[in-house]
Formats: structure tokens, C-alpha cells, sequence
């Protein structure tokens, strides 16, 4: 509910404008906000507090990674909740996490709850699948409506789950249909469905915060929404743990340009394009994932050591097939056989509608539409 916060600012902002002053009311709040357990047997993996609910078991997905050996009966999480709420079970309670703990968190008016399934593993051996047909869908409940999130699935691999900003176009009140949102699927794909990315108009809300349109987006990481007000390309986290060495991305894609490019306050006679790109990057303990700035910074940072960026771009109303070669050579670097078989790189997949989305520039109406995604590795799976 951590939504409800970025909408009431400005109606709080108006409200401080009054000359009469009311006592507090209690928090509707009722979110998990970090689970706390001993840093020595965590292995400095991101943890990501912000999944979107999952149908499958009714509750909102934390995935907690631990030192292999670690005893996963005798658990006892602290939690930091928004204010006033209560969870149950306790916090700091001894849980036995060899299968995954529910816990029910309590607004401080009473008034709401969100149950959480808490996943507390050793690390997986298994990367994730490196061929995307997008025909695994499900849809997210946000209020009364819902949005798409995609995931793949496949024997001997870990599911993937893409992110998006849907989750932050909701706060616009734009999305009525799951169609309405920036990120969601085509039944017209190349074989069977396809992903679907249009850059929207995110309405009076969006307008008035700075950020008039959303460009439909696909990638492999998380979306943090407690950033996207504040700074939308933190909120964007790219990447996933990578057992392979990646060498090409290969798929199709058809595009269409929006009739006009929004920017800087007005429409221009601008044309809009699409982006497509793949980071391989190792993860410290300083930087565990990268983020959107790494698009603005032309894709430089100290953690990368091959990127993947289409350069030719254009419109096309046929499925056009695209090849695109991962530079290591760019950033000097070769990859560490012990890091590899250990977890230590990350892999992601971007796409975008609009490549000027991440600041906000863009042509409503941009479609990109892309299937059969595929990533071509050197070496085989563990």
C-alpha cells in the first residue's frame, strides 16, 4: 500500500494550506517494509520488497537468499513495517522457512492487511530460461483493476519473472483494462502471442510530478515504486543472477512511431524509435544490481563487462528479425570461470517503446511489439 503514499502527497500538501489542524489519523498502511536476519548468512543479493501479487498463492512474493548450510528451521526475521502496523506472526518470532512462512501485516487503523509469502533459499544453481515467446501471462490486481505481468517457465530452469512500470502507471489512474497499460500482450504475435509496449499519456497526475507519459517497457530486474516518484531511473533495477556466458540477442520486432513527440512541455516534429539492449555485469558487494541510469550514462560503469545495444533501429510493420552482439572488448574485461559457476554476474534484457521514455520524452501511441527473444550463450547450463 505503499502506493497510497505517493498519491496523498498532494492532497497533504493542499491540506497543510488549512487553517485548521486535526489530530493524525491512523495509518492505512500495511506494508512489509525490510526483513532483517543476521549478515552473515545472507549472501548481499538484492531483496526485493515490491514484487506484484502472485495469483498462484494468493499473497505478496519476498524471495530471501542465504549462505548454503545455513539452518532455514530455526529462523527468526525482524521486520520494519509502516507505522503503527502490526504482523503476525510476530516479528522476531523462530520460523521454520524450509517451505515459505505466510505473514499477515495489519494497518494501524485496522482497516487493511496484505499477507506475504516469505521464501527464505539457498542460492540456485539454475539459471533462468534464454528463449521468450511471452505466452505466460497473469494479471495483477491493483485496486479494481488489473495490469499484466509476463513470466517464463521451463523445465530445469528457474522462472523468470519480467518487470515493467505498470506497477507505477497505476498510480496515474490511466489503467482501466489491462490493455490500458504501457506493458501487456498482442495476440497477433510471429508465433502465438507477443509482448506489446505502447508509450502512454500518464493524465493530469503524471503531468503535474514532470512525467506526462510512460514508455511501455520489458526487463529482466525489479521496479522499486517507492522510487518512481522521486527518481524514476532508480527505480528501475536491472538484472538477475546469470550462470552463462551471453554472446548474441536474437528476436523479431515490429514498430510503429507515435504521431507526435512530447518533450520539454510541447509536441515537436521529432520521431520517436524504440530501444532494445542487454547488460552482463558482475555483482559486489557495493553494487549488486545496476539501474536505469545506465541508458543515460551510455551504458558505462565499473560493473559491466558486456553490453548489447540494437543500433538500427527503425519502423517496420513486418516482423524484422534482429541480431545483436555482445561487446566485451568495450570494457576490457573476460569473464572469471569461478565467478560464473559461483553467481557472481548478473544478466538483463531491456526493451523500450520509446528510448527517450526513461526521461520522460516520448510519442503516445509508439507500439513496439516483439517475440521469439532468445539469448545465445557460449557455454551450457550447470
Amino acid at each position: 500500500m505503499k502506493i497510497k503514499n505517493l498519491l496523498t502527497c498532494t492532497a497533504t500538501t493542499l491540506l497543510l494550506c488549512t487553517s485548521c489542524i486535526k489530530d493524525e489519523a491512523p495509518n492505512a498502511e500495511a506494508d512489509i517494509l525490510s526483513c532483517i536476519l543476521p549478515a552473515e548468512i545472507l549472501t548481499g543479493t538484492s531483496i526485493d520488497y515490491n514484487r506484484p501479487y502472485d495469483k498462484s498463492i494468493n499473497a505478496y512474493p519476498i524471495h530471501i537468499e542465504v549462505n548454503n548450510g545455513t539452518d532455514l528451521s530455526q529462523l527468526a526475521p525482524i521486520f520494519e513495517l509502516t507505522k503503527g502496523a502490526t504482523i503476525d506472526p510476530p516479528s522476531g518470532s523462530v520460523q521454520n522457512f524450509i517451505s515459505p512462512v505466510r505473514y499477515t501485516v495489519t494497518s494501524e487503523d485496522k482497516q487493511w492487511h496484505r499477507t506475504y509469502a516469505i521464501q527464505i533459499h539457498y542460492p540456485s544453481t539454475q539459471s533462468i530460461p534464454t528463449v521468450y515467446n511471452f505466452e505466460n501471462v497473469q494479471t495483477v490486481p491493483y485496486n479494481k483493476n488489473e495490469y499484466y505481468v509476463l513470466y517464463e517457465a521451463a523445465s530445469g530452469y528457474s522462472t523468470l519473472t519480467w518487470s515493467s512500470g505498470n506497477q507505477g502507471f497505476a498510480l496515474t489512474g490511466q489503467g482501466f483494462t489491462p490493455n490500458d497499460f504501457p506493458t501487456g500482450i498482442s495476440k497477433e504475435g510471429r508465433t502465438g502471442n507477443c509482448v506489446q509496449l505502447i508509450t502512454r499519456k500518464t493524465g493530469s497526475l503524471g503531468a503535474m510530478v514532470g512525467m506526462p507519459i510512460a514508455a511501455g517497457n520489458l526487463f529482466i530486474g525489479s521496479f522499486d515504486i517507492g522510487s518512481a516518484m522521486s527518481d524514476a531511473l532508480s527505480a528501475t533495477r536491472f538484472g538477475t543472477t546469470f550462470y552463462r556466458e551471453p554472446l548474441k540477442l536474437v528476436g523479431y520486432y515490429k514498430y510503429k512511431a507515435g504521431p507526435e513527440f512530447y518533450e520539454n512541455g510541447t509536441y515537436t516534429k521529432k520521431k520517436d524509435t524504440f530501444n532494445i539492449y542487454a547488460l552482463f555485469y558482475e555483482k559486489t558487494p557495493n553494487q549488486q544490481m545496476l539501474d536505469g541510469h545506465i541508458a543515460t550514462n551510455n551504458y558505462e560503469h565499473e560493473n559491466m563487462v558486456a553490453v548489447a545495444v540494437i543500433d538500427d533501429a527503425h519502423e517496420a510493420d513486418e516482423w524484422t528479425r534482429f541480431e545483436l552482439t555482445f561487446d566485451y572488448e568495450r570494457y576490457h574485461k573476460t569473464v572469471d570461470p569461478t565467478k560464473l559457476a559461483n553467481g557472481e554476474y548478473n544478466i538483463s534484457i531491456i526493451l523500450s517503446a520509446s528510448k527517450e521514455g526513461d526521461k520522460f520524452k516520448g510519442a503516445p501511441g509508439s507500439t513496439l511489439m516483439i517475440d521469439d527473444l532468445e539469448l545465445i550463450c557460449k557455454q551450457p547450463l550447470r
